[in-house]
C-alpha cells in the first residue's frame, strides 16, 4: 500500500510539472534571433517591431548552436512571451556569454552585465518587475568582445510560480505611526516586543530627504498584540552611537545617518536587536550591527563597538536549539556567529529555493518552528489582478543550510516582514506594505498563519 501511495505521489508530481512545461511552452509564442544589426534602431526592442526576416529558433540552445557555428560578432535576440502569473514570476534566464549582455523587456532595460561570463549564470527580470500579465517581449543583445570564437549559450527558466494567500482584507494597523519591516518576539515577562524601521514623515515618505536620516531604535510593548504602548527610542546615534556614530551617504545622497529593518529577540534572558545602517562612509558599507541588554527598554551595548559585525544590511538573527547563532542578511545569505557574538565563524553561504534562484531579493527573515527551518523574504510579484505587490515568500527544509524546497507566496503585501510565535504557540506574522495609495500603508497590522495541507503558511483567516 505505501509503495502505491508513493507511485501515485510521483505519478500526480510527474504530471503536474508536465502540465507546468507544457504550459510555460505554450506561453513562450517564438523566439527569434538575428547576427545583423536590425532597421530602426532600438525598436527591434519592442513587441510590435517587425522580425519576419529574422531567424526562427525552435529553442533558445538553437542560438547558441549557430553562434559556434557562424562566429558572428553581436547577437540580437527576440523572445516573445504570453503570461499568467504562474509562468510570470519565476520566469528568468540563464546565460554563458563571452562579452557584454543587455536585457529589455517591453523596450525597458531590465538588467544585464559588462562582463563575460563562461558559466552558467542567472539573469533575473529586475527587482520590480516591469513584464506584464499577457504578451511580452523579451529582448536580448549580446556582443562579443572577449574571445576570438564568440561564446552564448541562453537557457528560459522557468517553474510554476505558487500563491497561496487569497486574502480580500487584512487587519487595521495596530501602530498609529508610520512604521515597517516590523518584527515581534516574546520577552521574558510574557509581553509582546516590536521594532521595525520607524521614523518621522521626511524619512518614509517620498520627499528629496526621503531614507535619509532617523533617530535611532523605538520599541514597542503589548499584552494582547492589538494595544502598543512605545518604549520610545531604546537607542539613538546620538547617546550610544559607536562605529555608525560619523555620518555618510545613502544612494549618493547625504548628509545620511539611518536604521534600516531593526529586530529584536530574547533568548537566555537577554534581549537582543540586530541592525543595519542606512549610510556608507569610509568606514564601512552600510553595515550590520548587534546589540543586547538586561532589560527591553535598555540600555543597549554593542556587541562590536569598533567596527560593524559584517556589511550589508537587512539582518536577521536566529539562535537555534543547539545553542549556535546564525545571521542573515540581504535575501538569504546566511553565516554563524562566534560564541561571543563579535563576528562570524566563516563567510556567507548564499540559500537559494529549489524553483528559483533566491527565495526572494531582500528583507530575510528565518525562523524554526516544529523543527522545520523557514526561509521567508521579499519579492515583487505580479498577481492574476495585473497589480504589483511587494510579498513574503517562503521556503522551506529540514536543513539550516538546506535545500529549500520550491519558494511560494506566503502573504500579499508582506514583504520585508517578520514571523513568530504568538498565543497558543501559532504563528503570527507582521505586514505593512499595502499599496502606496492604500491609507494603511507603513502601518502594522498582524496577521495569524496556518500551516495547510501541503504544509505551506497562509494567513488564518
Amino acid at each position: 500500500m505505501k509503495h502505491f501511495k508513493l507511485s501515485f505521489f510521483v505519478l500526480i508530481t510527474t504530471l503536474s510539472l508536465q502540465l507546468f512545461a507544457s504550459n510555460t511552452e505554450e506561453a513562450i509564442q517564438q523566439i527569434r534571433y538575428s547576427f545583423v544589426q536590425p532597421d530602426g534602431d532600438d525598436f527591434w526592442r519592442f513587441l510590435n517591431h517587425d522580425d519576419s526576416h529574422w531567424r526562427l529558433a525552435k529553442d533558445a540552445s538553437e542560438i547558441g548552436v549557430a553562434v559556434a557555428k557562424e562566429k558572428p560578432s553581436e547577437v540580437f535576440v527576440r523572445i516573445e512571451v504570453n503570461h499568467t502569473p504562474a509562468t510570470l514570476n519565476n520566469f528568468y534566464f540563464e546565460m554563458k556569454n563571452s562579452g557584454p549582455i543587455e536585457i529589455f523587456v517591453n523596450g525597458a532595460n531590465a538588467g544585464g552585465s559588462i562582463k563575460e561570463s563562461l558559466k552558467m549564470k542567472d539573469y533575473q527580470i529586475c527587482r520590480r518587475r516591469i513584464d506584464i500579465l499577457g504578451k511580452n517581449l523579451y529582448a536580448i543583445y549580446f556582443k562579443n568582445t572577449s574571445n576570438d570564437v564568440p561564446v552564448f549559450d541562453l537557457q528560459i527558466k522557468n517553474s510554476e510560480w505558487i500563491c497561496v494567500d487569497s486574502t480580500k482584507n487584512y487587519p487595521a494597523p495596530v501602530l498609529s505611526v508610520l512604521s515597517r519591516d516590523a518584527e515581534v518576539c516574546k520577552g521574558g515577562d510574557g509581553a509582546y516586543y516590536l521594532t521595525g524601521t520607524t521614523g518621522d514623515d521626511t524619512f518614509l515618505k517620498p520627499n528629496p530627504n526621503y531614507w535619509l536620516i532617523s533617530p535611532g531604535i523605538q520599541v514597542f510593548r503589548s499584552t494582547d498584540l492589538k494595544n502598543w504602548k512605545t518604549l520610545g527610542n531604546v537607542w539613538t546615534f546620538e547617546n550610544d552611537g559607536t562605529w555608525n556614530k560619523d555620518f555618510g551617504t545613502f544612494g549618493g545622497r547625504g548628509p545620511a545617518r539611518g536604521i534600516f529593518a531593526p529586530e529584536i529577540k530574547f533568548n537566555k534572558g537577554k534581549y537582543w536587536i540586530n541592525y543595519s545602517v542606512n549610510h556608507s562612509n569610509k568606514k564601512h558599507l552600510f553595515g550590520i550591527g548587534l546589540l543586547w541588554a538586561d532589560k527591553p527598554e535598555g540600555p543597549y551595548h554593542e556587541v562590536s563597538p569598533e567596527k560593524p559585525i559584517t556589511d550589508g544590511f537587512d539582518s536577521n538573527i536566529l539562535f537555534d536549539d543547539d545553542g549556535s547563532v546564525y545571521l542573515l542578511k540581504h535575501g538569504g545569505q546566511i553565516a554563524r556567529l562566534k560564541t561571543d557574538l563579535s563576528g562570524l565563524t566563516g563567510p556567507f553561504r548564499e540559500l537559494s529555493a529549489a524553483n528559483y534562484p533566491q527565495v526572494g531579493y531582500e528583507g530575510v527573515h528565518l525562523f524554526k518552528y516544529k523543527g522545520i527551518y523557514y526561509l521567508t523574504s521579499a519579492e515583487w510579484n505580479v498577481h492574476s489582478d495585473g497589480k504589483v505587490s511587494y510579498d513574503s515568500m517562503i521556503a522551506s527544509s529540514k536543513s539550516i543550510y538546506g535545500p529549500y524546497g520550491n519558494r511560494y507566496c506566503a502573504l500579499r503585501y508582506g514583504g520585508h516582514n517578520g514571523y513568530f510565535e504568538g498565543p497558543n504557540n501559532d504563528i503570527y506574522a507582521t505586514i505593512w506594505c499595502y499599496p502606496d495609495q492604500d491609507e494603511h500603508w507603513q502601518r502594522v497590522s498582524i496577521v495569524k498563519m496556518k500551516l495547510n495541507e501541503k504544509g505551506m503558511f497562509q494567513p488564518a483567516n
